[in-house]
């Protein structure tokens, strides 16, 4: 009996101690998954609080972005900070902040604009949310913008559109700071453009185009002896140098405002500079440019016979129509032939309104804006060639034209309008950390 009794307790005891285990097993799955659960949740939090930060700081760059913007459009660094870097680049800087973002989360905003007074400044904005377990985070962009107009872009630009006729007109390019057009410096960049989206608006005829032709949407007509190519491939129309997308705006330009100008020119001799406005101007002899000139014509421009405009290789001259201009005989001989110092500019502010011709054997080397005026080249010998870039309403083109559109025009800048945006990058990610500037170094 009494061992009966012994062997109830011992099982007994036993049942006890695996409840006890199970339990404390039990215990230990729960503890473990409520750990884990509160792992989870800890990290998730983490995440999602880290993820918000990063949004708000990119946000807070964002708008020091707007702040920039807002200073550059004014001129006015009114509370930034003004210096020039270790690299020599002009600055402006200024910070923003404290901003609540909730929570004990505190942002700031700094932004520092290179160059900001030229036409190509940068902006790098940095925003940075503060204040949380998750740590100090930040976001920098970098913004390069440009501003102006640049009106020589293609080559041959026009609005209405343009007819070549004869058969020895010819369109190519070359670059200037090569040196002048000639063997070795005779390209196929030139984009004969017009924004008409009418069929034929382009009529090249027998043309040759070594270079591009863009339209608004219509399609140009070419003759059966016309083309469409690079000087590798003569005679071809190349339909993949042909496009109908093409769209500009073609502002007009304003005369310049001149202090106490001249009302009088020689007709023939040496000029040595100054400003000049006169309300019509017929060269009667032939006359040598020898300093930076600006010529203000409210009337017409008469240039022809045997008489000449000679401009010395040192000077610059502009030149601005609001009547119509004649270029003819031996026209106006640019010494350096770099177009960029020969502007011609059209003022007419009526469509059609202007007429611009050069004919005979005449000669330029120019850069013309002259968005409202009907530019008619008329070549004949083998000097009647124009050098440069042209804007025009409508043109017309006949005989033995050649045009030679100068490259070293696209970058030209009119100036004038607002800053637009040519690149907009976040500086994050391997590769683009490397492009961000210290703001230290910018007092911030």
């Amino acid at each position: 009996m009494k061992h009966f009794i012994q062997a109830g307790c011992s099982r007994r005891s036993r049942e006890q101690g695996s409840a006890l285990l199970t339990a404390m097993i039990f215990s230990f799955v729960v503890v473990t998954l409520l750990g884990s659960y509160l792992f989870l949740s800890s990290s998730e939090y983490r995440i999602s609080t880290r993820s918000y930060l990063l949004g708000a700081s990119f946000n807070l760059a964002e708008g020091g972005i707007d702040r920039a913007l807002y200073a550059l459009n004014q001129q006015d660094n009114s509370g930034w900070r003004t210096g020039v870097d270790r690299d020599g680049r002009t600055y402006w800087s200024q910070g923003f902040g404290r901003y609540n973002l909730g929570g004990n989360i505190r942002g700031y905003i700094r932004v520092v604009i290179l160059n900001p007074t030229t036409s190509a400044p940068e902006i790098f904005s940095e925003g940075e949310a503060s204040g949380h377990i998750a740590g100090v985070l930040t976001k920098q962009i970098r913004i390069e913008l440009s501003s102006g107009f640049y009106p020589f872009m293609n080559g041959f630009n026009s609005k209405k559109g343009f007819a070549l006729k004869g058969n020895n007109v010819t369109f190519d390019s070359y670059d200037s700071r090569d040196g002048n057009y000639g063997l070795g410096n005779t390209n196929s960049e030139i984009t004969v453009s017009t924004i008409s989206v009418e069929n034929d608006a382009i009529d090249i005829g027998n043309a040759d185009i070594y270079g591009y032709v863009a339209t608004g949407g219509g399609a140009p007509d070419i003759g059966p002896r016309g083309s469409v190519t690079d000087y590798n491939n003569f005679g071809k129309v190349d339909q993949s140098r042909i496009t109908k997308d093409f769209y500009a705006v073609f502002p007009d330009i304003a005369t310049p405002g001149l202090n106490t100008p001249l009302t009088s020119i020689p007709s023939s001799g040496t000029i040595s500079g100054g400003d000049y406005e006169l309300s019509s101007w017929t060269v009667g002899g032939n006359l040598t440019i020898t300093g930076d000139t600006r010529i203000v014509v409210t009337g017409d421009i008469s240039l022809s016979g045997n008489k000449s405009i000679v401009i010395s290789s040192g000077a610059n001259v502009e030149i601005y129509v609001q009547g119509d201009a004649d270029i003819s005989g031996k026209g106006i001989l640019n010494s350096s032939q770099v177009p960029a110092q020969l502007l011609l500019f059209g003022t007419n502010t009526t469509e059609g309104g202007q007429a611009i011709k050069i004919s005979g054997n005449g000669y330029l080397s120019a850069a013309v804006y002259a968005p409202n005026a009907v530019v008619t080249m008329n070549g004949g010998g083998n000097s009647g060639r124009v050098y440069g870039a042209v804007a025009a309403y409508d043109a017309k083109l006949t005989g033995n034209s050649h045009f030679s559109y100068d490259e070293a025009l696209e970058g030209f800048n009119l100036g004038g309008g607002g800053y637009q945006v040519e690149e907009w990058v976040e500086l994050s990610g391997v590769g683009l950390t490397v492009m961000r500037v210290n703001m230290g170094d910018y007092g911030l």
